[in-house]
């Protein structure tokens, strides 16, 4: 069961992210361009639109200021909810993208505690990535939790996923 939580809060991330919690690029060390195009943002993602997750179904609201993308999980499970679990996302323009991190409480359960029993929650923060902003799709990849030891809220390994974003209908 402790697998599957971890699992689920992977999705979580990864269709979050969000926040999938995550930016980190300069594409192997790549420099835009000065004269590159900015992509049409604001039109796409207007202030407080919900867009979903096609791997997670989670819902988002994202807004885009100026150079600032942020985006923050907006169908927290219940229970989760009461424990204060969250994701909130905030990455700055670099070039065509935008690069940043994800901010996570993440609920999880200690060793040896009953299955599906949420026993503490654990404050992260992954790398975040957005590649394109369209009006019918956000996509990225963001970093990504493969194992974590809830009883110390230490991150074991982390992994990179892609993640694309629609509006919500």
């Amino acid at each position: 069961m402790k697998t599957l939580m971890v699992r689920n809060a992977i999705l979580l991330l990864i269709g979050g992210a969000l926040w999938a919690g995550w930016c980190a690029l300069a594409a192997g060390g790549q420099q835009s361009k000065p004269a590159a195009p900015k992509p049409a943002a604001s039109s796409a993602a207007t202030a407080g639109k919900i867009w979903v997750s096609q791997t997670t179904h989670h819902e988002f609201r994202v807004k885009i200021d100026n150079d600032l993308f942020s985006a923050e999980w907006v169908d927290i499970p219940p229970t989760s909810a009461k424990l204060g679990a969250y994701m909130r996302t905030e990455c700055r323009r670099s070039g065509t993208r935008w690069i940043g991190t994800s901010r996570v409480l993440l609920p999880c359960a200690k060793r040896g505690e009953a299955p599906g029993k949420i026993t503490r929650t654990c404050p992260m923060t992954f790398r975040f990535e957005v590649d394109t902003i369209t009006p019918e799709r956000i996509s990225g990849r963001g970093e990504s939790l493969k194992e974590l030891d809830c009883e110390k809220c230490e991150i074991r390994e982390t992994g990179w996923a892609a993640y694309v974003w629609v509006p919500k209908k």
